[in-house]
Order: structure tokens, then C-alpha cells, then sequence
């Protein structure tokens, strides 16, 4: 035998002792890949077809997974597979390094056509508790196999994890000033203002600034911009007011005016969602108030045209539709 039909002996050997070897290295991944594709699935047919892959061959790897870590991850019975109490500890781990790996390969190698297995959200609290649970619905309903990691930030914090890394997407109403950052301006609403609907000036369509005089109001924190905008317009006007109450939390300024009887300045957009769910409580324009609020919708360049980021989008624009469209009769005064 020549030293070259030596060697590529040697070399087949090694590959049949390899098959039979830990995987290891990258070879890895295609084993967490259809570990927690069977988990999500709950087969191993649904997980071949997700994966692309015959279902003697994800068959395989799941054979071989179990004898290189030496437990049994999975129950067969009657045809069906079932994951023991030691995969069902594993998998948060796994989902979580495929959702890395994910990341990694957007940034080395950005993917329009691939949507992320795990979506990182931030948003402002008022964001969060009404209009989030809206998203999260809808991007279920066209991302079903996605996982979303939620959490809330002041707008200093969200724009630092949205520049290094640890958050995905972020929703505010400002837009957060960094040169990676890509900020999408989602709607514009006009401030209106929120009532219980006995409220005396429920009974009109419109109000007008003079008659806000002499009833409680619910501000904005000093350190809303808002704050100082209804200051100085309330004293240009010369309205006498009672401060029922001062928050920084939309949401809970809004749903603050049914227990106080006290109105209640704040976006038309939050307004319509809460009161549409309310009957107890109405939002009117006013004259004579023209401040706007503006949704923005920010993420790292990395993510700008893919389909992740577009599924955002469009879900965003969905759960709104019809708070924007109550809103629609307030572009024409008439």
C-alpha cells in the first residue's frame, strides 16, 4: 500500500471513529438545531419539515445527541415523542443559543429573507402594558415558532441597549439619537383630552380651552415635555386648575380620570385604545391645544430592510388601525 492509500485510510478511519464520537464544533449546532426542533414541534415529521431535512435524518440526530450526552431526552410511545423533565430543563438554553447564533449570522452576514427566532423588545411602560400585548398577539399569530424577550427603558437606557446589542427593537415617542440606530417614524396623534364619560364636558364634541377652567386636572411629571407645554398654556389662558394628580405613565394618567373625575391630557392614540375597551371613560379634542405625539420605531442598522424588521412594522401599523381610524375625523374640523 502507497503512503497517499495509507493515508486516506487513515483518514477513513478516523471519520468512522468520528461518527461514533460526541459531535463536536460547529457539527453541534445541527444537533441543538433538531433538539429544539422536535420540542417546539412535538414531532419529529413537523421537525424535519421546519428544518428542511428527511425524517430519518433528524431521526438520527436525536439518536446520536442521546448517546453522546448518555440520558434519554425524549419518551417514545405509541408513535409519538414526548421530551423527558431533562430536555424540558435544556431547552430554554438551547432556544437561547440558537437565538444568539441567529444574531450573529444577521450581523456577519445580514439575512433579509430570515425572520429571528427570538425578538428582544423594549418599549416605554405605558407602551408595554396597552399596546404591547396587541403586538406580542399579532406577531405570534404570523411568527408562531418566535420567541420575545420584553423589557422597559427610559429613553437614555433603551437608546444604549439598542446601539450595543441587547435589545432588538424599541418603540417610544421620541426618537433615540445614535448614528446606528435607525428610527421609523410609525404615526403622529394629536394630545386630547380624557374624561369619565358623566364628566360635564363629556356631552361635548369638542371643548373648548376656557371651559377646562375650574376642573381637576391629572399632569404629566416635571420631566415630561409635556409638562412645561400645559404650564405655560394653561397660564397664557389663565386656567385655574386643581392638580388631582401628577404621573410620568400615560396609562396610568388615562385610566386615573375614572377614579378622580379628573381629566386627563394625553395622546390620541393611547386614548382611543383604553377607552375603546372603557365604556366608562371618553377622549375629546380641544381647541386650542395643538401639540402632537409621535411613535417611533427604532433599530440597529444591522436589522434596517429585513424581514424581521418589516414583520414590526406591519403588525405595529395592524394593532392600531382602528384607534387611528377614530382618529381620522380630527384631520378636518369641519
Amino acid at each position: 500500500m502507497s503512503t497517499e492509500d495509507r493515508n486516506m485510510a487513515g483518514l477513513a478511519g478516523a471519520g468512522q471513529v468520528m461518527t461514533q464520537a460526541p459531535p463536536r464544533n460547529i457539527r453541534r449546532l445541527k444537533y441543538i438545531e433538531a433538539f429544539s426542533a422536535v420540542i417546539m414541534t412535538g414531532s419529529i415529521s413537523a421537525a424535519a419539515r421546519q428544518l428542511n431535512m428527511s425524517q430519518p435524518a433528524v431521526s438520527q440526530l436525536i439518536s446520536n445527541l442521546e448517546k453522546s450526552v448518555g440520558v434519554a431526552l425524549f419518551v417514545r410511545r405509541n408513535g409519538a415523542i414526548f421530551p423527558t423533565q431533562r430536555a424540558e430543563a435544556l431547552h430554554d438554553d438551547a432556544r437561547d443559543l440558537l437565538a444568539l447564533i441567529d444574531r450573529i449570522e444577521m450581523h456577519l452576514k445580514p439575512r433579509n429573507d430570515k425572520l429571528l427566532s427570538q425578538i428582544r423588545i423594549s418599549a416605554t411602560m405605558s407602551f408595554l402594558t396597552e399596546i404591547l400585548p396587541l403586538l406580542l398577539g399579532e406577531l405570534h399569530r404570523h411568527h408562531p415558532t418566535g420567541s420575545f424577550a420584553v423589557s422597559s427603558n427610559a429613553v437614555d437606557g433603551m437608546t444604549n441597549a439598542v446601539a450595543e446589542g441587547h435589545v432588538d427593537f424599541a418603540f417610544h415617542t421620541r426618537p433615540l439619537e445614535h448614528a446606528n440606530i435607525v428610527n421609523l417614524l410609525q404615526c403622529e396623534v394629536p394630545q386630547v383630552c380624557i374624561m369619565r364619560a358623566d364628566h360635564p364636558l363629556a356631552q361635548f364634541e369638542r371643548i373648548q380651552l376656557s371651559q377646562i377652567n375650574g376642573h381637576d386636572v391629572i399632569w404629566p411629571s416635571r420631566r415630561d415635555p409635556y409638562f412645561q407645554y400645559y404650564r405655560d398654556l394653561f397660564r397664557r389662558h389663565r386656567l385655574n386648575c386643581r392638580t388631582a394628580l401628577q404621573s410620568p405613565f400615560a396609562n396610568f394618567s388615562i385610566r386615573m380620570t375614572e377614579v378622580l373625575n379628573a381629566l386627563s391630557f394625553n395622546n390620541a392614540l393611547m386614548a382611543s385604545i383604553i377607552c375603546q375597551t372603557n365604556s366608562n371613560m371618553v377622549w375629546r379634542p380641544v381647541e386650542g391645544i395643538d401639540a402632537r405625539t409621535k411613535f417611533y420605531l427604532s433599530f440597529p442598522e444591522v436589522l434596517s430592510g429585513t424581514e424581521t424588521q418589516l414583520l414590526m412594522q406591519t403588525c405595529f401599523a395592524s394593532v392600531i388601525s382602528d384607534a387611528l381610524a377614530e382618529l381620522e375625523w380630527l384631520q378636518d374640523p369641519a
